[in-house]
């Protein structure tokens, strides 16, 4: 592992010794760095005076990706340093681990345009609908509230532009795989829209392929029998958006926004459906204005649904050392989900050089989880519970020295409470409400040197109080039980880091390294042990281990190499290890690979043709942080390479004309991606696109 690792640091470091290599690129074939604006403080502010690391993926660089046979967020942010993305089943959200910190549901947030939802509630936002991407690194609980651990991941949507118009859309791949989609958006006086289809149908893959889950069986985890896929699991998506807004261009303004997912999974043999005709949606409403030029107020309401029904079948069982497939119905599942986030915002500009911002927000979360015997139509589990979260934050910024020196400073208060609970199988069934309470704090500073280097440093704590699930719920039946566990201690996890940012316009480059180091305590970890007499059911156990210490350093690099071609690369150097705990001392934290990174080229010729080629790879990790060395527990590094083509026609001043063709791991590579479920190989797309332009093409 470490001659791998060696190997793949000296290919990173040979990049940056273009550096040194002086280029003199005509001034008309320079794409220089240009000004973006982020909201990486809970502010608009421009990319470059962030004192904390904020990259951003925009629309354009989006669009010259391939076409992954997963499509979710995930797979689009894969090249940015400190980001390592683990993929699920593709109807399932893109496992977003940031800084080695590992357990994306507690340590990362995930944002659908700055309003929070659960890592489940960001696939209704299709790929197709995504403005850009904002990925804040470092624990940013002070900002954003909790889960933000290690990071967040902020999804911008679309909204209608005067170059939007109607695209069609329509793509035919591997596995039989069709994916049409079209949108219709403009622009017009003060106001905008922008309306969206996207659908994704499959004969799929085998998630769960018999031999996996075989050798696991053999291997004394039973538990994982129950998945097995005799058959493909074909799935359908149907995804529909829209945003409408107004903005008079002086600071007042409303929009309101629908994503929503259709969903079907069939489970690989008969009887047995991971989401029967499932759904979820995201409803956002922002309304903002501006008060003496001074104060500016902007509310946030939202609704958040989710419901993933299910069926299970009674599946393999081995009699008198015989494997049979009972294919008898057994239980159908229901999990379904309600958010209702609200928050109100100001922004204080009294001062010169000088902005405050006061917030305070609330978020209700009503949960509900039931397994029904099909033998009996009773429930044999069922659990209800309703979160209540509570939050005030304060934040300072000081642009000084002509915006030079730049200082964040800023503080949070969270409280939730767990109230209207019930559990079927808990004694007692309603337990009384449960309290939690935390604040938090981040402070950066940013300062410039000259228009080429800037130095930057920032300091954080996050923190997590855990899922009701793991407090309060207890299953008994089905091929998955549960054990609750009231005690379980809330994560707490601080974080420092320091960067140095070269600008070098002179040779078009761009190039950032940034060192970071910190601790998680009572570190939460669940795990999946097989029952001691009943062959393919797992129980799930959650606790608290001692805690972690997180190192390691994060570089990237942007450079111009000639007219139209572009080069870009990242690596992450990474150690994540579990500390102070007597059994699982100086193991790797689960989803914590030593390192990663990436190195790809892009070319740009609008004459000819268009091209995107990208090499990725992973260090090896483990899926649980027990280290258990099982294959698909213990998963190996990996490389994989990806390319995608294109050309655009111009039909007319109004209508353009896009052929791609997309290949997702090029050298058909098997890899695990999360646990069991194994990347299905070599992806070929081809798309055909249509744009029409209500506003003609002048050049």
């Amino acid at each position: 592992m470490k001659k791998d690792l060696l190997v793949k640091s000296l290919v990173f470091f040979n990049f940056l010794a273009l550096l040194t290599t002086d280029l003199t690129l005509a001034k008309e074939n320079q794409e220089e760095i240009k000004e973006v604006v982020v909201t990486g403080t809970r502010t608009e502010s421009k990319a470059e005076n962030l004192p904390v690391t904020v990259h951003i993926v925009e629309k354009k660089e989006i669009e010259k990706q391939p076409t992954y046979f997963i499509q979710n967020l995930g797979e689009l942010i894969k090249d940015l340093p400190g980001v390592h993305v683990g993929q699920y089943f593709p109807w399932g959200p893109s496992w977003i681990h940031l800084r080695g910190t590992g357990y994306f549901i507690g340590r990362t947030l995930y944002l659908v345009d700055s309003i929070p939802v659960t890592p489940f509630l960001s696939t209704p936002v299709h790929p197709n609908d995504i403005e850009r991407i904002e990925v804040l690194l470092g624990p940013s609980s002070a900002l954003y509230g909790p889960n933000a651990m290690g990071g967040v991941v902020n999804i911008i949507t679309k909204k209608g532009t005067k170059d939007t118009g109607i695209k069609l859309d329509l793509g035919y791949g591997s596995r039989n795989t069709f994916r049409p989609h079209i949108e219709i958006g403009n622009e017009f006086k003060n106001f905008h829209y922008y309306i969206s289809y996207s659908g994704d149908f499959s004969d799929g893959y085998k998630m769960n392929p018999f031999n996996v889950v075989w050798t696991l069986y053999q291997a004394g985890k039973t538990g994982w029998l129950s998945y097995a896929s005799l058959r493909d699991n074909h799935y359908r998506q149907n995804f529909f958006n829209t945003k409408v807004g107004y903005d008079d261009k002086k600071g007042t303004g409303a929009w309101i926004g629908y994503h929503y997912q259709g969903l079907y999974l069939y489970g690989g043999r008969p009887n047995r459906v991971w989401i029967d005709d499932g759904e979820e949606g995201v409803l956002n409403l922002r309304l903002y204005t501006t008060l003496f030029d001074k104060v500016k107020l902007t509310g946030y309401l939202g609704y958040q649904h989710l419901n993933r029904p299910g069926k299970e079948d009674r599946g393999p069982q081995l009699v008198n050392g015989t494997l049979r497939w009972d294919k008898t119905p057994f239980t159908r599942s229901e999990w379904k989900q309600e958010r209702f986030p609200l928050e109100l915002q100001a922004d204080l500009t009294f001062l010169k050089n000088h902005l405050t911002t006061l917030g305070l927000s609330w978020l209700r979360d009503r949960e509900e989880r039931k397994t029904i015997s099909e033998a009996t139509g009773r429930a044999t589990s069922e659990s209800k519970y309703t979160t209540d979260q509570t939050s005030f934050y304060l934040q300072d910024q000081w642009f000084l020295l002509n915006e030079k020196l730049i200082f964040l400073a800023g503080l949070r208060y969270d409280h939730w409470r767990y109230h209207n609970i019930f559990d079927l199988i808990s004694t007692p069934q309603r337990p009384k409400s449960i309290t939690k309470e935390k604040t938090t704090y981040r402070g950066g500073v940013r300062y410039k040197f000259s228009e080429k280097v800037s130095f930057k440093a920032s300091a954080g704590t996050g923190f997590w109080p855990g899922l009701p699930i793991w407090f309060f719920q207890n299953v008994r039946s089905g091929k998955t039980w549960r054990e609750a566990n009231p005690n379980l201690k809330p994560e707490k996890t601080w974080m420092i880091d320091f960067g140095i940012e070269l600008n070098l316009k002179k040779w078009d480059t761009f190039l950032s390294i940034t060192p970071y180091y910190g601790k998680i305590k009572d570190t939460v970890s669940y795990r999946y042990d097989p029952h001691p007499t009943l062959p393919g059911v797992n129980i799930v156990r959650t606790e608290n281990l001692g805690g972690a210490k997180i190192y390691g350093v994060e570089f990237m690099i942007k450079k111009a190499l000639g007219k139209g071609l572009n080069l870009f690369g990242s690596l992450t150097l990474n150690r994540a290890r579990i500390t102070d705990d007597p059994t699982r001392e100086g193991n790797q934290l689960r989803n914590s690979p030593d390192y990663w990174g990436s190195v790809g080229l892009v070319y740009d010729n609008p004459r000819w043709f268009n091209a995107y080629i990208s090499y990725r790879f992973s260090g090896s990790r483990f899926y649980d942080d027990d280290n258990t060395k099982l294959p698909y527990y213990h998963m190996d590094s990996y490389q994989v390479l990806n390319a995608k083509v294109w050309k655009d026609f111009k039909l007319s001043p109004n209508l353009l004309m896009t052929l791609s063709l997309s290949v997702d791991n090029l050298f058909d590579r098997k890899y695990e991606t999360e646990f069991i479920w194994i990347h299905p190989g070599r992806s070929i797309q081809a798309n055909l696109q249509l744009r029409y332009l209500f506003n003609p093409i002048t050049k």
